[in-house]
């Protein structure tokens, strides 16, 4: 007689998964990340009197226009977490990968970080270039470039995958297992 000690294990099991819209909003995401680590974050306009070029300000270095540049290291962190969102997304695709809403939430949440920061940094740092060369007496005023634009989108991009729950599948065990509990008879 079966009961619910020696009831047989379902032959399936569920799993749960990022759904597909999910898995493309995390590499779309990381592929910004990494692609706004290289053109410039914040165009700074000099007065028009000036026949030189205006500074440059990368992830990876700041050139005031007079031919040296500085190496700053503003886009490592970015260019991390968005290497980890496209493994992570590419990762997904695997049918053994296992994923939770707290998942979810992380490699979203680290995306969404790194983007800010990285448009954040890039934008003050043109600010405060502008204000230096305002004192001149001619107000500039700087603007985002598409380093920073590529990085606001792709912490948008991170903060859609938060946004799409994650799918369970149904996974077929491939031995069934059956567990019987086998009771001691007492002998009087």
């Amino acid at each position: 007689m079966a009961n619910e000690d020696t009831a047989p294990i379902p032959l399936q099991t569920s799993v749960t998964r990022p759904g597909i819209r999910a898995v493309v909003a995390l590499f779309a995401g990381g592929a910004l990340l990494i692609a706004s680590t290289f053109p410039d974050l914040v165009i700074v306009p000099l007065p028009t009197d000036t026949p030189r070029l205006g500074p440059s300000i990368t992830a990876w270095s700041m050139d005031l226009g007079l031919g040296h540049s500085i190496q700053q290291y503003l886009g490592v962190v970015t260019l991390i977490i968005g290497v980890a969102l496209v493994a992570v997304a590419t990762a997904s695709l695997r049918p053994e990968f296992r994923w939770t809403r707290n998942a979810s939430l992380i490699a979203g949440g680290l995306g969404v970080a790194a983007g800010l920061q990285l448009a954040a940094a890039g934008y003050s740092t043109g600010t405060l270039l502008a204000q230096l060369a305002s004192a001149s007496g001619e107000p500039i005023s700087a603007s985002l470039g598409l380093g920073a634009m590529l990085a606001l989108l792709g912490a948008l991009a991170s903060l859609i995958a938060i946004a799409f729950p994650p799918r369970r599948d149904l996974v077929p065990v491939e031995e069934p297992v059956i567990v019987e509990r086998v009771e001691d008879e007492v002998e009087e």
